[in-house]
């Protein structure tokens, strides 16, 4: 597992910089911002506002996650601290260049940061949280990111491995730092070549019958089967009674289009193991198989995917 990792980002005027960082945030926040005083984002043209602080934490999984946290500054000036799962433990600090302070707050900007949800939830169970913020003149904002979830953006997860990088958290970690995803690997082909191949079909009104074994309820565990009209689900049922279930716990996976979603989810985190075989002449996926980190336990996920038929 990994920790959260934190990085500051102190004004320090002239005396540090020669230059100013003024990252032009988005101007709109869709969430609250965690101190309730400040629901505004500083004024674009203010240009005395700095980023004062960036953090990132990585916290703990049901395995050996590394678990830490980074904190950059303004001036360049680094504080790790490290708890468990990683090559050093305790608080040691280091240096980074202003410039690369300036570039990496640069990356909040191209994300729209404050545009983002302050979590990111769902997906298997026992995976770690990172936990990033950034802090400009009295706002902040945080992001809280459960790494199983589903719903992030890929951009985010690039995000948190770039803070990582810049850092050479490999330094105290001793865990490989992760590259941004690559769009261009072979499981990222496939994927496009096949959700091209689907959206051909141009298929509307569909059903096919669910399964998936993880580590999780029972229920979540028996086959269902999923209608969709106009390209919404309209009943989910149990395959051998044909009573409606619980729809929530299918939500993730009740459409083609969603499943793709968790394809490419499973390629910009990286997965340890990802395993996809398509439907030759309809192009969706038949099987996902999905190792998240082989360093944790039952985080594994098996999608089985059969029976779709076209209806009226």
């Amino acid at each position: 597992m990994r920790l959260p990792i934190v990085i500051s980002i102190g004004f320090l005027a002239s005396l540090t910089l020669g230059t100013q960082i003024i990252p032009q945030f988005p101007m709109q926040l869709t969430q609250p911002t965690a101190i309730a005083a400040e629901k505004k984002l500083p004024n674009k043209n203010t240009k005395n506002l700095q980023p004062t602080t960036i953090t990132l934490q990585r916290t703990a999984c049901f395995g050996a996650c590394p678990v830490y946290k980074l904190t950059i500054f303004v001036d360049g000036r680094v504080v790790y601290t490290g708890e468990r799962y990683v090559k050093v433990t305790g608080k040691r600090t280091t240096r980074i260049s202003p410039k690369a302070v300036k570039q990496l707050a640069a990356e909040f900007q191209k994300l729209n940061y404050f545009s983002l949800p302050e979590s990111y939830a769902g997906g298997p169970t026992d995976m770690a949280f990172a936990i990033t913020s950034i802090t400009i003149g009295k706002t902040r904002k945080s992001v809280n990111h459960y790494l199983g979830s589903p719903n992030a953006p890929q951009t985010l997860t690039a995000l948190e491995n770039k803070i990582d990088a810049v850092v050479n958290s490999q330094q105290w970690t001793g865990v490989k730092n992760q590259p941004t995803p690559n769009p261009n690997d072979s499981n990222s082909s496939q994927l496009e070549t096949n959700r091209q191949l689907w959206n051909q079909q141009k298929l509307s009104h569909y059903r096919y019958t669910f399964r998936r074994s993880c580590f999780c309820a029972p229920k979540a565990t028996e086959p269902a089967v999923i209608e969709v009209r106009n390209g919404k689900v309209v009943s989910i049922t149990d395959a051998k009674s044909g009573k409606p279930v619980d729809s929530e716990i299918f939500q993730q996976y009740d459409s083609i289009p969603k499943l793709f979603d968790v394809i490419k989810d499973a390629i910009a985190r990286n997965a340890s193991s990802l395993t996809v075989k398509y439907d030759p002449k309809f192009g969706y996926p038949t099987q996902i198989n999905i190792d998240y980190d082989q360093q944790m336990a039952d985080e594994e996920l098996y999608l089985t995917i059969e029976k779709l038929e076209a209806i009226n």
